[in-house]
Formats: structure tokens, sequence, C-alpha cells
């Protein structure tokens, strides 16, 4: 075989190659959004007691009766952008705290919230 062929024949492939690797490390595939099942509204919130704990919820609240739960988590924050999971469940998990000192939490599908819990 010529040399000059299996030299461009080998250049072409690793272009080819490359080229195929740079393109496949540039597509996202996107997951459908979570759609309501028929007659459900999401819901998630939490509730809590200075001191003592605090309750969060994460559910489809369906009009017959059939709740279906989801992934809930409570979080604490420790630094920017760092958050420790302090209890995490199905539908819904409580945190109980031995005491006052002051921390900020956050709960699925809620923003963060201050709290006399630690």
């Amino acid at each position: 075989m010529n040399r000059w062929l299996t030299g461009s024949l080998r250049r072409i492939v690793v272009v080819a190659v490359a080229t195929i690797a740079a393109f496949a490390s540039t597509v996202v595939i996107a997951t459908p959004a979570d759609a309501a099942p028929p007659g459900c509204s999401m819901g998630a919130g939490h509730y809590e007691q200075a001191g003592n704990f605090i309750a969060a919820y994460h559910y489809w609240f369906c009009d017959d009766g059939n709740d279906i739960p989801l992934s809930v988590s409570i979080q604490r924050y420790l630094s920017p952008g760092v958050y420790e999971t302090v209890a995490s469940g199905s539908g819904d998990t409580t945190y109980f705290c031995g005491g006052t000192l002051f921390n900020r939490y956050r709960t699925t599908g809620t923003g963060d919230f201050d709290i006399l819990c630690s």
C-alpha cells in the first residue's frame, strides 16, 4: 500500500474520530419535565418549631385522594453553595434538632429559611 495513502488515511481517521468525540461531548440529552398526573398538582413545603423540629413534605396531591409521595429532603446550609442533608424520605421527612443555635435550612421545593434549630 502507498505510504502516503496510509499516513493520509490515518490522519483522516484521527480527525474524524476527534470530530465525532467533540460533537458527542457537546450533545445534551434532554428529558421531558415531570408532568402532573391527571387530576393531581404538586405540593411541597415545610413547617417547624424552633429548637424542636423541621418537617418537610413533597407530594403529587390528587383529587381522588390517592396522593403520590415524591422524594424530599431537609438540608442545612454550611457555606455558599454547600448544604448538608440532615433528613430525607419519600413524601415527608422530619429533622429533630436538639438545640437553639441559629441555622439556615432548605427543603425540597422551597427556598432557604432561617430558624433556631441545631
